[in-house]
């Protein structure tokens, strides 16, 4: 019987130990993946700065995959954090590409309304 128990608190105590750690960051990757999608679809492409972020980002995804298959899910968490970051620093660089182009645009419009009162 004694045998039985502590075999019984052997395992565990090992199935603690290994299965204790951080969870697998499901949620992380999930964020960092449609960041990721929302820099592509935003725009990056146009820009080499952004477009590099977005590569980058798909590059940390790759590397806390295989973090997660280690084990080493609290680097993998972290890895994806970067991930999530680089992505939404790609966009944000995309937009405001875009709304330079946009002030370009209409600051030129202004100009040749300014030019067609002139010559009035």
């Amino acid at each position: 019987m004694k045998q039985a128990l502590l075999a019984l608190l052997g395992f565990t105590v090992v199935t603690t130990v290994a299965c204790g750690g951080p969870p697998v960051p499901q949620d992380q990757l999930t964020a960092s993946q449609a960041a990721i999608s929302a820099a592509e679809v935003g725009g990056t492409p146009g820009d080499p700065q952004a477009a590099l972020l977005v590569k980058k980002a798909k590059d940390q995804i790759v590397e806390a995959k295989k973090l997660i298959e280690d084990g080493n899910n609290h680097r993998a968490e972290m890895v994806l954090l970067r991930a999530e970051a680089d992505a939404q620093l790609a966009l944000a660089i995309a937009q405001e590409l875009a709304t330079r182009n946009e002030a370009d645009t209409a600051e030129k419009q202004v100009q040749e309304l300014r030019q067609r009162q002139g010559k009035k």
